[in-house]
């Protein structure tokens, strides 16, 4: 028997927990996570993006991405393009689908020993183009 308790989600007036699809835990890692956007199970993930900050804590210099189809990791502008310089931190961007045709965007931000977090939702995907 797993004990539930250990995959509730923390919640109060400061922060955000992440979606669950449901109470069923199909493994010991976790539990399933539900679109961010409709609530649906079927969520996949996308391309990963990761940037750090050069030593004047805002403007990102290293920005891999890796694709989640082919494992591809390509160094280049769009993840640091994410980063923005917003944050004085690393920032993680894990992009992701579902088969309800809804994309999208979480991004994990490092600023000052805080980790934020924020969903960003992108355009729909075609049926037709679902993988």
């Amino acid at each position: 028997m797993i004990p539930t308790e250990r995959f509730r989600a923390a919640t109060d007036d400061t922060v955000t927990p992440f979606l669950f699809w449901s109470d069923v835990i199909p493994c010991l890692g976790g539990a399933a996570l539900a679109c961010p956007q409709c609530a649906a199970a079927n969520l996949h993930l996308d391309t990963i993006h990761f940037a750090v900050p050069t030593e004047d804590h805002y403007t990102p210099t290293v920005g891999v991405s890796i694709s989640s189809h082919t494992g591809t990791v390509t160094a280049g502008d769009e993840a640091r393009h994410l980063h923005a310089g917003t944050n004085r931190g690393p920032m993680l961007a894990i992009g992701y689908w579902c088969e309800n045709g809804c994309r999208g965007r979480i991004d994990l931000r490092e600023h000052k020993g805080y980790l934020f977090a924020s969903l960003h939702n992108l355009p729909q995907l075609d049926p037709l183009d679902l993988p």
